[in-house]
């Protein structure tokens, strides 16, 4: 029977991943990143100006 590290020795692949697939899963990265920031700059500058809004209309 297998003890400690040996069983996830067992686990590990032998060969190399292809170029072409680092490759994408580097590009479906930075596209998610991207993508993220794009939200985050508009929703931001949406939220913002929402607070800005309602807080004008709270001077009495």
């Amino acid at each position: 029977m297998p003890s400690g590290n040996s069983v996830l020795k067992d686990l590990e692949p032998t060969e190399e991943v292809p170029e072409y697939l680092k490759r994408a899963l580097v590009s479906e990265v930075n596209t998610i990143r991207d993508t993220m920031n794009v939200v985050t700059h508009f929703t931001e500058h949406f939220l913002g100006a929402l607070v800005v809004s309602l807080s004008v209309g709270d001077t009495d």
